[in-house]
């Protein structure tokens, strides 16, 4: 969550229906970029962890 997000939470009122509103959006978006990193995490693992394929070595 931006500085722009916290400003707009102290406008509003305690009452305002559109205070939760906006708290919901911004637990959503949080949600969202902590999925998207794990995602990227997982995927750089992957590449990390993927095995090469045997290649025979020269007899002598």
């Amino acid at each position: 969550m931006d500085k722009a997000y916290f400003e707009e939470m102290h406008k509003l009122g305690h009452d305002d229906e559109l205070r939760y509103r906006l708290l919901i959006r911004g637990v959503k978006q949080l949600l969202e970029n902590q999925k998207k990193g794990r995602i990227k995490q997982r995927s750089q693992l992957l590449k990390l962890r993927k095995k090469k394929e045997p290649q025979a070595a020269n007899w002598s």
